[in-house]
């Protein structure tokens, strides 16, 4: 395995990637991320994106529940998160599908961070657009739950791409020999908070 999930697992070196870069992410001198897709990277890489991928969908899937809500408050809401939904799922297939290289990995995350971004600032400061325009939304289950999968999301990512920024260092359990059951147990309290909670507006 390469020396940059190495240092995240302790695993062995992975056969395909003896003689290539010491991280999917970089060269050893921090150049550019190296564009290296599907069966070029490391197990523990493998595993990440695969949890990034399913933690996409599962936040489009939330907002696909919402969208109902949002098109009965304004048309413009109901739009944008008909666009979340089909981004999101269309993004996790894409993952899955071995096709994402770095850059597709780098926009994603970038996407989520705004997307939580925006959620934030609806709920602490106002709701910038439409009829709701001027206050501000409650915090709901739902909301908190999908929020926690972007959150997460976006710091696989990090650790993917830049192992070696160090605030990207304090996300390196999440893909460490636990890594799995964390994704399970995050996706396990994702349908129990969809099963628990609607949206709030």
């Amino acid at each position: 395995m390469s020396a940059g999930a190495g240092e995240i697992s302790g695993d062995a070196p992975h056969p395909r990637t003896r003689g290539r870069p010491r991280s999917v992410m970089g060269s050893r001198r921090g150049g550019p991320p190296a564009q290296l897709a599907g069966a070029d990277r490391t197990p523990v890489i493998a595993d990440a994106i695969r949890i990034v991928a399913w933690l996409s969908i599962a936040a489009g899937l939330i907002h696909a529940m919402a969208t109902v809500d949002h098109f009965g408050h304004w048309w413009a809401y109901g739009v944008f998160f008909v666009v979340l939904t089909y981004g999101q799922v269309l993004w996790g297939v894409m993952l899955l599908r071995g096709s994402g290289a770095d850059r597709a990995l780098l926009i994603g995350a970038i996407a989520n961070l705004a997307i939580v971004a925006a959620w934030l600032f609806s709920r602490t400061i106002v709701v910038p657009l439409g009829p709701e325009a001027s206050t501000t939304e409650p915090f709901g289950v739902m909301d908190i739950a999908v929020t926690l999968d972007q959150l997460v999301l976006i710091a696989c990512v990090a650790a993917i791409l830049r192992p070696r920024l160090l605030v990207s260092r304090g996300f390196r359990t999440l893909l460490g020999v636990h890594r799995m059951r964390l994704a399970v147990m995050l996706a396990s309290a994702t349908v129990f908070a969809a099963l628990l909670g609607g949206h709030q507006h």
